[in-house]
């Protein structure tokens, strides 16, 4: 899908905007891999990290943009001088995409900016982008990834012969952390205890009930989904009741994972420690750009999702890398893998997990059949470059004219 150029122009291209932080960088990389394979030219623009300050952004309003891309709030928060950058974009008939790479009720409190007619949006899961439609702007232009930021080439591995797979020296590697972007479990305890009645036992029932569904949206659980109208109409606390629902589950659900890990001869790679580590090594503040090709040497990666809808990058990197993908039996995971086939499925009420970890730890024969199943799937084009086609669908979505910042007027 190449892009010609408009009139005596130069070739126009994609610009892909991040701040200097390992894990866009490689995002960036992901996305030009993306756009390189369908013949499209990108830009990168490596932004001041003072938002204020952001004269770099001009590059991308010279004519040549197919769109801007940028992470989470960045753009929202961009000035070129004293003026909006998503103001002069607008402008400039230059299409703004901002990629949600968290769950919207953790990111969306802190855009200030942003409204239907100045910007696009690109979300991990389709439960992310129903939340997002219903909870903050029915009226926008909006697309999921399947496939989570991508396949990054520092994953790849080409040799995943047998005796390759059998002399990898670690035998599973869980990198999890711990901190979410509401901060630390006690963070969100302390949260839950703030809250107004009777928010708080709403709250605090839903993270009940959520730990172990693995099915549904985690707003689901909070009121019957029935939010009452009075809290709707106080946006920052609704979307802090979801983000700690949702931050609190994913916590719970590390934690339990790694009280059956210390039983295994694992490596555990997270931002906080664990306390008691039994059998298994500990490695503490590893970054992705360092944990992707350590994925080559590993015979099995436990991946996580954010919503249950979603497939982790760590789950295409540890595809990538030749070994065992250990992932929730959730319901976007079954629509590609089958437990003991191309992978292990684990549930959270019962031993699954641990079987799982016996099998990879004890059994390393068995685990190459399964690795070598899973291969077959690193290149699934619905998998690699999952859901990335959207992005050119979106920058040539006509802008729209009118839209709501937010329901209800929030």
């Amino acid at each position: 899908m190449s892009v010609p150029p408009r009139g005596g122009q130069a070739a126009r291209c994609f610009y892909i905007s991040r701040v200097e932080h390992p894990n866009e960088v490689v995002y960036g990389e992901n996305l030009r891999d993306y756009f390189g394979s369908i013949g499209v030219p990108t830009r990168e623009i490596v932004m001041n990290q003072d938002g204020a300050h952001r004269p770099e952004l001009a590059q991308c309003l010279n004519g040549d943009a197919i769109a801007v891309l940028g992470f989470n709030w960045h753009l929202d928060h961009s000035a070129i001088g004293r003026r909006r950058f998503l103001n002069i974009a607008r402008k400039a008939e230059v299409p703004v995409i901002q990629w949600f790479v968290d769950h919207p009720s953790s990111r969306w409190p802190y855009f200030a900016k942003t409204t239907a007619r100045n910007s696009r949006f690109l979300f991990l899961s389709s439960y992310a982008e129903q939340y997002f439609r219903r909870f903050v702007m029915p009226q926008c232009c909006a697309a999921t990834v399947i496939g989570n930021t991508g396949t990054s080439q520092r994953s790849r591995n080409d040799d995943t012969s047998r005796e390759s797979f059998l002399a990898r020296d670690i035998r599973c590697l869980l990198p999890l952390n711990l901190t979410r972007v509401g901060g630390t479990i006690e963070d969100a305890e302390r949260a839950v205890a703030a809250l107004p009645a009777p928010h708080g036992t709403a709250v605090t029932a839903a993270i009940e009930q959520a730990q172990n569904d693995l099915d549904h949206p985690i707003e689901r659980h909070f009121y019957d989904d029935d939010p009452p109208r009075d809290l709707l109409k106080q946006p920052d606390l609704f979307h802090r009741c979801i983000q700690i629902i949702e931050e609190t589950v994913q916590v719970r659900r590390r934690l339990a994972v790694f009280s059956v890990a210390r039983s295994f001869p694992v490596l555990i790679q997270s931002d906080d420690a664990i306390g008691d580590r039994g059998a298994a090594q500990f490695e503490q503040g590893v970054n992705m750009k360092d944990t992707l090709p350590r994925m080559r040497r590993s015979r099995a990666v436990v991946s996580l999702t954010h919503v249950n809808d979603e497939i982790h990058n760590r789950v295409l990197n540890a595809l990538n890398a030749g070994a065992v993908i250990i992932i929730e039996d959730n319901v976007v995971h079954r629509r590609f893998f089958e437990h003991g086939k191309n992978a292990l499925l684990f549930r959270y009420d019962d031993d699954s997990f641990r079987e799982c970890l016996d099998l990879v730890c004890s059994n390393p024969n068995r685990a190459h059949e399964i690795a070598q199943a899973g291969l077959a799937l690193r290149d699934d084009p619905r998998l690699r470059f999952g859901g990335y086609q959207e992005l050119m669908k979106l920058a040539q979505a006509p802008p729209l004219r009118q839209g709501l910042r937010h329901w209800f007027g929030w």
